[in-house]
């Protein structure tokens, strides 16, 4: 059977298992003991998954994953993310359109916070969306801002996607961390600036300005009240731009900050905790099974010369590089529309990182240039998992109006993608420096 034909199979039989509702970590476990009995050899060599299983998750840098889970839970299960919040509302006061702001602004400290662009949306769509509703915010309004700043957890140190793309791709952690932080912000920045412009044009899309004002006193109050949060942030950042601590190290330091802003905010409960080591290790444990049945698949791509005949065809097909690249990034958002970020990512690993280090990419470069794309994917219609988290936690809206809002944001990660690819030093030029 010819390379393509092998690709084309296993796509279509994951993308069946993955559309089927059996797990992801299942369905690549799945298929892996299918791949290796039909192709491989037969039963006799389901042994090469446990080898394969056992040296995939045998990595320091993973060490980071489940530890910026709990950093995350720490502080959502505590109730810090309302103090945040209700901080930065105080700020942003009378300024049409203010709450879209807040989510902006919110999204990209949560982002900061979690790593995990699910819980951003959630969190926000469960707090802001409804509040919005109420004070007579359009639905593209109150619903697309959240969508886009939500998933800058894709991005914004600490992402639990950066380390996981780092780990197995063999690209430096630190490095694709730290690149997020200059795109992260200009994403947010271009967010802010399409809020405040959108509704310049059009003002019925945002309530007239008739909130509480505060004092100057209680704004400076508030940006204290919210300072452990931003120390904790900046301590994370700090240790990874200057190279004291590795990411497993600024995960651990990560996590001891939130529990001394439990204490500070007197949020610390045993029932918090309970619930946040509960979900860590749900979570945690679906990543490192999904990882163990990635590994398995890089083989079998290996075994059946997929990985090298595709190598081939991206360095000898005659297309510059550019434009194999601009097909990559079309492909995973084409696909991502319909799987989960996970899941892409860990199709997407195996098949991309030899073509892009064929062609001479800068794996830094390269690998901040798939997240954004996963973050793109997330909040494409019609099956971004973004847009089905936001359906759930804000049952008002219909599908329709998710898709609609999602729309905006989308084009604008379009247009920052499309700026790193052709100003890479956007992405490379602080990890570089800080060498």
């Amino acid at each position: 059977m010819e390379w393509w034909a092998y690709l084309a199979v296993i796509l279509g039989v994951l993308t069946i298992l993955f559309l089927s509702g059996l797990p992801i970590a299942f369905s690549f476990t799945l298929f892996n003991f299918i791949a290796v009995y039909f192709w491989m050899g037969g039963s006799d060599n389901f042994s090469l998954l446990a080898v394969s299983a056992f040296s995939s998750v045998v990595s320091f840098p993973l060490i980071a994953v489940p530890l910026f889970i709990l950093m995350g839970e720490l502080l959502f299960q505590s109730g810090v993310v309302a103090i945040v919040l209700d901080c930065v509302g105080k700020w942003l006061v009378g300024l049409r359109g203010n709450l879209a702001l807040v989510a902006v602004v919110a999204g990209t400290l949560f982002g900061t916070m979690s790593g995990s662009a699910v819980s951003g949306v959630a969190v926000l769509g469960s707090t802001l969306a409804p509040e919005m509703r109420k004070r007579g915010y359009s639905k593209e309004m109150s619903l697309g801002p959240i969508l886009g700043s939500g998933c800058l957890a894709m991005i914004i140190p600490p992402s639990v996607l950066a380390v996981l793309l780092g780990s197995l791709a063999q690209i430096p952690v630190g490095d694709l961390l730290i690149s997020g932080i200059i795109p992260g912000v200009l994403l947010a920045a271009t967010y802010a600036i399409y809020i405040i412009v959108r509704i310049q044009i059009n003002p019925k899309l945002a309530p007239a300005v008739d909130e509480k004002r505060y004092s100057w006193g209680e704004k400076f109050r508030a940006l204290a009240t919210m300072s452990p949060i931003m120390i904790v942030t900046l301590m994370i950042w700090g240790v990874l731009l200057f190279g004291i601590a590795t990411p497993s190290e600024a995960a651990a330091i990560g996590v001891f900050g939130a529990l001394l802003v439990m204490f500070i905010y007197r949020r610390f409960t045993w029932a918090a905790i309970r619930r946040s080591l509960r979900d860590t290790v749900k979570i945690s444990g679906m990543i490192l099974i999904i990882i163990v049945s990635a590994s398995a698949f890089t083989q079998i791509l290996a075994y059946t010369g997929t990985t090298s005949k595709l190598v081939g065809f991206a360095s000898d097909s005659g297309f510059p590089p550019t434009v194999v690249l601009i097909g990559m990034m079309l492909t995973m958002i084409l696909l991502g529309s319909f799987l989960d970020e996970l899941a892409l990512l860990m199709i997407s690993i195996p098949i991309y990182m030899p073509v892009a280090t064929a062609l001479n990419f800068d794996l830094v470069w390269f690998g901040l240039l798939m997240l954004l794309t996963l973050e793109i994917a997330t909040i494409s219609p019609p099956y971004g998992l973004a847009l089905f988290v936001l359906k759930g936690v804000v049952p008002d809206a219909s599908m329709g109006d998710v898709w609609k809002a999602s729309v905006a944001y989308m084009c604008m990660s379009t247009f920052v993608l499309a700026l790193i690819i052709v100003i890479p030093d956007i992405a490379v030029w602080l990890p570089r420096a800080l060498r």
